[in-house]
Order: C-alpha cells, then structure tokens, then sequence
C-alpha cells in the first residue's frame, strides 16, 4: 500500500518559505531545497494558496511568501489544504457483511480509526508553521549564490 507523503512535503515547503520571510521565493528554488520535483511543488502549493497560508506574486519578481503570519498557520490547514484522504491509511474490508450481529471487527476499527483521525486533527490544530523552522540570517537564494 502506497503512502501519501503530500502533508510532509507541504510541511517541508512551508517551513522553507517561512524560514526565509519576507523573501519571494520561486518554485524551482524551493523544489531544489525540498527536493521534489518543481511540479509536485507547485502542485502543493498552489493549493496552499487557495487556503490563504501561501500568497503567490506573478512575474520577473514573483514568487511564493507567506499569506499570514506562521505563528497563525496550522498543520490542521496544511492538513485541509493538500491531504486527499485519511492518514491513517489502513483499507477495512468486511467480508462479514450481514453479519455484524456476530463480527464486530469492522464497527471496532471503523470507529477506532475515526477517533484517531479526529484526535490528530486537534493534535495538528495545536501546531503552528512557526514551530516548524529557524529563520534563515541570509536569503537562501544569497546563501545558494555565495
């Protein structure tokens, strides 16, 4: 079974860009640095900006910064922004259908996996983009050049 990794890389492209606020960054620096392909992020991030946490500038001076402060943005809203399904990724199958007066796997790990995604939902609520980098002293694109 495949695993999406789409609320880690988010993850990894925010805090690169929150690291180096105000700085606009372009998508191929932060594919270069995230170390994904330039299409996967801009994939990403375009949806990040669909949810108010990354603002995207067109043009020669374009780029990608932050929409709001990241002491403001949670994982909870990464999670929203990009996550297409459940994390916990486990398929329950029932081959006992018609019969949950005497099979009670499916109902128990039904409900199990629901209160494991609505807890980490909270957990992800309580953690916010700031908690997730040290700012850069040198704009990374300087860092890059130097």
């Amino acid at each position: 079974m495949s695993q999406s990794t789409r609320l880690i890389t988010a993850s990894y492209i925010l805090s690169f860009v929150a690291a180096n606020a105000p700085q606009k960054l372009r998508t191929e620096t932060i594919a270069k640095w995230v170390k994904v392909h330039p299409a996967r992020v801009r994939s990403l991030a375009s949806q990040l900006v669909k949810a108010d946490i990354l603002k995207s500038w067109r043009g020669a001076h374009g780029g990608l910064t932050l929409a709001r402060p990241a002491s403001e943005i949670t994982l909870r809203e990464v999670y929203d922004a990009v996550q297409e399904s459940s994390l916990i990724a486990e398929k329950i199958d029932n081959p006992f259908s018609g019969m949950e007066d005497h099979c009670k796997v499916y109902e128990v790990f039904t409900r199990l996996f629901a209160m494991l995604e609505a807890n980490m939902r909270l957990d992800l609520g309580a953690i916010t983009a700031d908690q997730l980098f040290v700012a850069f002293d040198r704009p990374v694109e300087d860092v890059a050049a130097g």
